[in-house]
């Protein structure tokens, strides 16, 4: 895939039609670069009518102009031609997966896939992205390999197991015996709880139950099967964890291995000799750049939550947690260094345990609480920590100087409940307007769609598209 984009003379994006697309798209328009999004019938209509035309500092005014002049739509990529006027062509096909049919066109044409969830799921074939790894031969920016970490509890190395190599907060699960009407605890639990698994009839889709204790989510459990809504195999591969009680906060980051390569003087000298790490490590960190946040925003759960306390308590039923909407937050300053020190720690044990590990967009996504260090504090196991090359020993290790002789003292912690190795779900929020760190940084309007871009259009200029592949 690296030797086949060294030849690339006019990179075209290439975007499956769901998720974060939108975002993708406009941040091609944005810089100069043509894109193909592929889609369904049952979702073109979102491109249809959405359509991001124009050169990048062309104004839009006559809209059906400028996309009579701009777009195209075929049902079959053989009839796209690299020549012609156009910038962005949309694919209908019949299914996501028929794409693979197409992939000898597609290096035709010099396209480079922007990998997010929708792809991972509809092309990616099976719990290990098989397709993905082994038969779509078409370079992809980011990392092919860690997609299918994200197939929590499906397999053996998720991102809870680079998590706990990362030694980044996560939340704690509890192990229970599945039987047919349910399941059971071996040892009661007496803390508040959730079950994930999946729908019984929405494969994608996960089923969220949060209980008191043990023995509350066993009685929901045993109802939710008797319902139909869970079955025996969603919950053979489901996990119980503990409830995180704290604010959803997504962290959208952009991983540059051209900045990774760059001399950053003063800063990176400091940040090593701070933070116990070499200079190489330095830059690594330097260049995982903190974008935007965002929040979700969830069907059922924020409807029953607008309702009198009193309703709540009468409506019986189990409340869904399909991710509906998403908000833009800030987050308080003095709270970045912890989110900054999480997210290397991840950065670095994907490049140990998957090499080349993270590159491009990718997101963390936390619950963030306020607790104990002790209760969720590990130890790293790869090399960056918030002292002087030693484990944390009192409250102004961790940035804390408004205590004083406390050894464990309380703090916000963000905990990761899940993590996105590619364009995240959130970042449409900041579509047309900007993320407010990136903005800050960049001097500009730039969404993670708009970062993406310039990424692809700064390596083609310095021939280094290569170190953006896998």
């Amino acid at each position: 895939m690296q030797e086949i984009v060294k030849r690339y003379q006019e990179p075209i994006g290439l975007n499956l039609g769901s998720h974060s697309a939108l975002d993708a798209w406009q941040g091609q328009r944005n810089y100069g670069i043509r894109s193909i999004i592929y889609t369904t019938p049952g979702r073109a209509r979102i491109y249809l009518q959405n359509p991001m035309v124009g050169k990048p500092d062309e104004p839009v005014e006559d809209l059906p102009v400028l996309v009579k002049r701009d777009v195209r739509v075929v049902n079959d990529p053989k009839d796209i031609k690299k020549t012609g006027d156009w910038r962005s062509v949309i694919v209908v096909l019949d299914k996501y997966s028929d794409i693979v049919k197409y992939t000898d066109i597609l290096v035709d044409l010099e396209c480079l896939q922007i990998t997010n969830r929708a792809f991972a799921v509809y092309v990616g074939g099976d719990e290990y992205c098989s397709v993905i790894e082994n038969d779509y031969a078409v370079p992809i920016l980011g990392s092919r390999q860690l997609l299918k970490i994200e197939n929590r509890g499906e397999i053996e190395k998720d991102y809870y197991w680079f998590a706990e190599q990362a030694g980044i907060p996560y939340p704690k699960s509890y192990k229970y015996e599945v039987y047919e009407g349910g399941i059971r605890f071996k040892e009661p639990v007496d803390e508040p709880m959730i079950l994930k698994a999946e729908h019984a009839h929405r494969a994608f889709e996960r089923e969220f139950i949060f209980a008191a204790d043990s023995h509350d989510l066993e009685e929901k459990v045993a109802r939710e099967v008797a319902a139909g809504n869970l079955n025996r195999e969603a919950l053979e591969n489901g996990r119980v964890e503990q409830i995180v009680l704290g604010p959803h906060a997504n962290f959208n980051f952009f991983f540059s291995p051209l900045d990774a390569k760059g001399e950053w003087g003063d800063t990176e000298e400091w940040f090593s000799r701070l933070y116990n790490v070499s200079v190489e490590e330095a830059r690594i960190c330097l260049a995982n750049q903190f974008l935007s946040i965002d929040e979700r925003r969830e069907t059922i759960l924020d409807g029953l939550k607008r309702l009198p306390s009193d309703v709540q308590e009468k409506i019986k039923r189990v409340p869904s947690f399909e991710v509906t909407a998403h908000a833009i937050l800030s987050l308080r300053e003095s709270l970045l260094k912890d989110l900054h020190r999480y997210a290397d720690r991840f950065l670095l044990a994907c490049r140990e345990h998957a090499y080349p590990g993270i590159i491009g967009a990718w997101c963390l996504q936390t619950l963030i609480t306020w607790d104990r260090v002790s209760k969720y504090e590990l130890k790293p196991n790869v090399k960056l920590d918030v002292t002087v090359g030693a484990e944390a020993k009192k409250a102004t290790d961790y940035g804390l100087y408004d205590i004083h002789g406390e050894a464990d003292p309380y703090m916000h912690i963000p905990v990761t409940q899940d993590v996105a190795l590619r364009h995240g779900g959130g970042t449409n929020v900041h579509m047309g307007l900007g993320s407010q760190y990136a903005n800050a940084k960049y001097k500009r309007r730039m969404s993670t769609g708009d970062r993406i871009a310039m990424e692809i259009r700064r390596a083609l200029k310095t021939k280094q598209l290569h170190e953006l592949v896998t």
